[in-house]
């Protein structure tokens, strides 16, 4: 089993000085357990905000795994350091409840993918990933979605 297991709860960060941001600033001051990040909030924006919560956790805690979990995800926390542990000695980990299937390419669908095409046109099927519930991935995952989470923010500045 793993020693130690740290949680937070990672939150974008709201208009300043607005009543939400006092009541989230006393609540961290309370509890100290909130991961801040700069990031808008939106449906698009997913991926964006998984990429600067990689970042922000890589530059903030020394770990062998990264985990992601929604917030109305209940995590049996032994469990989940057991299966950690299983793979601690392996590199690049990536797992959770892994999937794959077709891109959604109707309009009007849940979920439509708007960008359909750059899956191809035969087959257009997603690749083998974990769905967004909750994942972990290793450090040297961690780290390179750092260096190209920086890398993409520096190109777009």
């Amino acid at each position: 089993m793993l020693n130690d297991i740290i949680c937070y709860f990672c939150i974008v960060n709201h208009t300043v000085g607005g009543i939400l941001n006092r009541a989230i600033k006393a609540e961290d001051k309370k509890h100290g357990d909130l991961l801040r990040l700069d990031h808008v909030k939106g449906y698009l924006e997913l991926s964006a905000k998984t990429k600067s919560y990689f970042a922000a956790a890589v530059a903030s805690w020394d770990a062998d795994f990264y985990v992601k979990v929604d917030d109305d995800v209940h995590v049996n926390i032994a469990t989940l350091g057991e299966t950690l542990a299983r793979y601690r000695k392996k590199p690049r980990v990536y797992i959770g409840y892994m999937k794959s299937g077709p891109v959604l390419s109707q309009k009007g669908v849940r979920y439509h993918e708007p960008e359909y095409w750059k899956f191809g046109k035969t087959g257009n099927r997603y690749f083998r990933h974990a769905t967004g519930q909750l994942y972990a991935i290793s450090k040297d995952l961690a780290i390179y979605i750092s260096i190209k989470q920086l890398s993409y923010t520096l190109t777009w500045c």
